[in-house]
């Protein structure tokens, strides 16, 4: 037992980081910024990530935010989890597992971030499964199967902003536990057995009628 867990640790600890999102994908996310941040923060309401393209483990995305007086500002952030490039965590490698890693270059400190744990959470009407991490000025959430972040919270000494993700289409509200996809496929397949099984009654009912004249 020992000799395996030797083999199979370092190539865990080796292995390629995998990117949870396609060219396509969208986050949507309310901004909260209080205090008095830097002027390229201030006023700033609203946020979307748009995935433009992913070759391996580096991908360009569209960052748009949105400022209080109503003016839009876009610029392109290169991501690249080999390099430890994760635009400050807003996504990151997919299905990391409590006490997984990830590579961040720019972090001050550690360099190696630790994923600390993991539950259930209802998210934009969906249950997923929500990690977390955080380091001396910042905790934040993400949903494990993408990578994208969900939730954020930065403190820093004059301001801070706490960050809500608000629309993705990454995935799509449940119903009764179901994908809304799922549920409005079993209601419909539901819909037409009853309109065969009501045909059906109407057919028998009217054999017997003619039999009994």
């Amino acid at each position: 037992m020992v000799s395996v867990s030797i083999i199979i640790s370092p190539t865990r600890a080796n292995a390629e980081p995998s990117v949870g999102v396609k060219k396509g994908d969208w986050m949507e996310y309310a901004v909260n910024i209080t205090g008095t941040p830097p002027p390229v923060h201030k006023g700033v309401i609203w946020m979307k990530i748009d995935v433009l393209q992913v070759e391996d483990t580096a991908f360009p995305v569209n960052l748009t935010i949105k400022f209080l007086n109503g003016t839009m500002s876009s610029s392109i952030w290169r991501l690249n989890f080999t390099e430890g490039n994760d635009g400050g965590w807003i996504i990151v490698p997919s299905s990391l597992d409590p006490g997984d890693t990830f590579f961040d270059n720019f972090s001050k400190t550690d360099k190696n971030i630790t994923i600390q744990s993991e539950e259930q959470k209802m998210v934009l009407g969906a249950s997923r499964t929500v990690t977390y991490a955080n380091d001396s000025y910042r905790y934040k959430e993400w949903d494990k199967v993408t990578g994208v972040f969900v939730s954020s919270s930065e403190i820093f000494k004059n301001w801070s902003a706490h960050v809500n993700i608000i629309a993705t289409n990454l995935w799509s509200p449940q119903i009764l536990g179901l994908n809304q996809t799922v549920f409005y496929n079993v209601v419909e397949v539901c819909v037409m057995m009853a309109v065969l099984i009501s045909f059906s009654v109407i057919v028998i009912a009217q054999r017997k009628k003619r039999m009994n004249f």
